[in-house]
């Protein structure tokens, strides 16, 4: 192949690209660069999967979803895109770079001093977290992958999950053509989290950017991330640092690496005398003050971002731009505040964006 199929993130001169790696991919690596706390990653580069799609398997992909209404019966929809998925990921067991996927986490093993490091496999759209949208939630991911065989299976998969029922959806309502996106594919090291969770760089309940709000929960964030748990939720002040709100929850079950398989996750109970512990403590609060206030003022644009906790350490696994209250007026301050207290968010969160 002419084009890289593989880049290591936060590694060589030259920063990489949304259209090389995708929005995540892109994050990440200017998050290595600003100095943030990232696990060891690859990408598998946008040129990669373009160059597995072309020729007749691009046109045969682009038969399909031209034919397919993006308002259509919700089950004609998910049949039509679960084989659009199927014909992908079969189609590609040979592609062109297999082989460089395998030497680079083979790279990745020795980065990491582990002959099969777990990572985790995610998919990084070209057309994901922009300023003025986000297609969180709409590809698939991939955790405690195992293995150089389970690492190329898992980068199709996440190819394929280009083409679900939501992600097509979500495309045509924005305008935005299946052939005009492409796939990249993160591969990090798996952090083996005792926590995880969000961080907000405004209050999103009513957009307020003097505000961090941090949410999470014992093991990994996956289950805080789909919806499925209640969180833990902090609400910080930037300037005085004050914890302004603590509500701890109950918190019964966590998810962990499948103790049985050692690959893939599983839901386990949570100790009782923890159930009702504060999942995250001071220092790694400050520590998401000091990396919430960095990547904002850098971006010059409000934030989100997953962090995964490994012992005192915090991990950022992605960062994105908030999409609901970023395109409104900053909330307004009274008016006896408003000249200091402006000045002081300004320094906060003032900026160029990458």
């Amino acid at each position: 192949m002419t084009a890289a199929s593989t880049l290591h993130i936060g590694m060589g001169d030259n920063a990489v690209t949304t259209a090389q790696a995708g929005g995540k991919g892109r994050s990440l690596d200017t998050l290595c660069r600003l100095g943030v706390r990232v696990p060891e990653a690859f990408v598998v580069t946008t040129d990669a999967y373009r160059a597995a799609v072309t020729g007749s398997l691009g046109k045969e992909l682009d038969r399909r979803i031209r034919a397919l209404h993006p308002e259509a019966d919700l089950t004609v929809l998910t049949d039509e895109s679960a084989a659009i998925r199927e014909l992908l990921f079969a189609e590609t067991e040979q592609h062109g770079a297999d082989a460089d996927i395998r030497v680079a986490y083979a790279e990745l093993a020795e980065r990491t001093g582990d002959d099969e490091p777990p990572v985790a496999v995610r998919s990084s759209s070209a057309a994901e977290d922009s300023a003025d949208r986000s297609f969180a939630g709409e590809h698939d991911s991939y955790l405690w992958v195992i293995g150089a065989d389970e690492v190329s299976a898992a980068v199709r998969r996440c190819w394929a999950s280009l083409f679900t029922a939501r992600a097509i959806s979500y495309r045509a309502r924005d305008g935005v053509e299946s052939t005009d996106d492409a796939m990249g594919v993160v591969v990090q090291r798996m952090v083996d989290a005792t926590a995880a969770g969000v961080f907000m760089t405004l209050n999103p309940a009513n957009g307020d950017r003097s505000k961090v709000v941090i949410e999470s929960v014992w093991g990994l964030g996956e289950p805080l991330v789909s919806g499925t748990v209640t969180p833990d939720r902090f609400v910080i002040d930037k300037i005085t640092r004050e914890i302004l709100t603590r509500d701890i929850a109950e918190k019964a079950t966590r998810a962990t690496r499948d103790p049985e398989t050692g690959k893939g996750i599983a839901t386990v109970p949570v100790d009782d005398a923890d159930q009702s512990q504060p999942s995250l403590h001071k220092g790694h609060i400050e520590q998401l003050l000091e990396i919430a206030a960095l990547i904002e003022k850098h971006a010059g644009t409000p934030q989100d971002g997953e962090f995964a906790i490994d012992g005192d350490h915090v991990h950022v696994v992605q960062a994105r731009p908030e999409t609901v209250w970023s395109t409104k007026p900053p909330k307004q301050v009274s008016q006896e505040n408003r000249g200091a207290l402006a000045h002081v968010l300004a320094a906060l969160t003032g900026g160029t964006k990458p």
